[in-house]
């Protein structure tokens, strides 16, 4: 199995959070592509590169790869003063529609509170330490005005900024409470929910796990689908590593693999450390 490949594929695959454009932001399309026969020998990516960073290397592979855009700037840091005022992440030339395309990229995992009163509030990052709302406001109030801030406009040499867009590339996986029956919502794309999330506690008092086999992935292979999978671990092997991360207050995502009436059931799932 090839690992990169496979996280490669789980980027592509995985459906805008938005159907349309949302908060004032418009979305910006990935063009369709073979994707088994895609070819990515020159995506050369460090090993503890993290996730946002690699993501942005897949996209690049596909833009490169594309005859319709050019990749004119990628990760351009604003520095005025010595200090950094922030990041610009692609700048695209659209050779179809003559124009430049300023790219601000995400990928994120959330797990939907129905504490909170409001849709919008209830998309929370699995350790709680970012939220879907969050990161909407840091888009539109932050990293879209950067592009038009005079400090820098001497980093953007050749691109007409009277001839631009901006838009949000925006994948995401969201998981619901485990105990949640609805699976239709206003806000979101209804392909982007993925699993659901339970506490560690109520992970260790459901007997139903132990009949299940299970793999922890590394962050990096969230990315990818559990279905090409070939380790399963044992149910007290995987509470022993899901313990680890718990003690150190991190959620992890987990593969679970159970079989039922002869049928092979694989499903996603975090395990909170809250």
């Amino acid at each position: 199995m090839n690992i990169l490949f496979e996280q490669f594929k789980g980027f592509y695959n995985t459906p805008s959070l938005f159907d349309n454009s949302f908060y004032d932001l418009e979305l910006f399309d990935i063009e369709d592509i073979d994707i088994e026969k895609f070819d990515i020998s020159n995506i050369e990516i460090l090993q503890q590169l993290p996730l946002g960073k690699r993501v942005e290397y897949f996209f690049e592979a596909i833009i490169e790869n594309s005859s319709r855009y050019e990749k004119v700037i990628k990760n351009k840091q604003i520095i005025h003063n010595k200090e950094t005022l922030g990041e610009i992440d692609f700048i695209l030339f659209d050779k179809k529609k003559d124009k430049y395309i300023h790219v601000e990229m995400q990928y994120k995992f959330y797990v939907y509170d129905d504490s909170f009163e409001n849709e919008i509030d209830r998309y929370v990052g699995p350790n709680r330490s970012d939220t879907l709302l969050l990161k909407l406001e840091k888009l539109k109030n932050k990293q879209f005005p950067l592009l038009f801030n005079k400090d820098t406009k001497a980093y953007l040499e050749g691109v007409d900024l009277d001839n631009i867009e901006q838009k949000i590339l925006f994948k995401g996986n969201v998981f619901l409470p485990r105990h949640l029956k609805q699976k239709d919502f206003d806000l979101i794309n209804n392909d982007c929910i993925h699993g659901y999330y339970l506490s560690f506690k109520e992970f260790c008092e459901d007997d139903s796990f132990k009949k299940m086999q299970f793999f922890v992935p590394h962050r990096f292979d969230w990315l990818s689908n559990p279905k090409s999978n070939k380790i399963w671990e044992s149910y007290e092997k995987a509470k022993e590593d899901l313990d680890f991360f718990i003690k150190i207050t991190a959620s992890p995502l987990v593969w679970s693999r159970k079989i039922e009436e002869g049928e092979v059931i694989i499903e996603r799932f975090f395990v909170t450390w809250w």
